[in-house]
């Protein structure tokens, strides 16, 4: 799959899952999916997340054929003895 129709099916999923766009970016290479910025939800990421929600997000984006690796590097978050913690927790 082509990086921009992977880009395209992983945008379909946060978006679909309400994640504020205007505060996250999306690159690609070579099936690794690179997420930066801040994570929040909600037509004015009002909406506070939780490390299940990121790892629920990580699961669906996994699902995408073409994808390798997901890789987070979002404020505010660790993942740290596998689970994430952060945010509002």
């Amino acid at each position: 799959m082509a990086d921009v129709d992977l880009h395209a099916a992983v945008r379909r999923v946060l978006v679909k899952n309400w994640l504020d766009m205007g505060k996250v970016k999306i690159q690609i290479a070579g099936g690794t999916i690179i997420l930066r910025g801040t994570v929040t939800k909600g037509r004015e990421g009002d909406t506070p997340v939780d490390g299940l929600f990121i790892e629920e997000l990580e699961t669906q984006i996994r699902g995408v054929k073409g994808v390798k690796f997901v890789r987070w590097m979002i404020e505010g978050w660790k993942y740290d003895r596998g689970k994430w913690v952060g945010g509002d927790e």
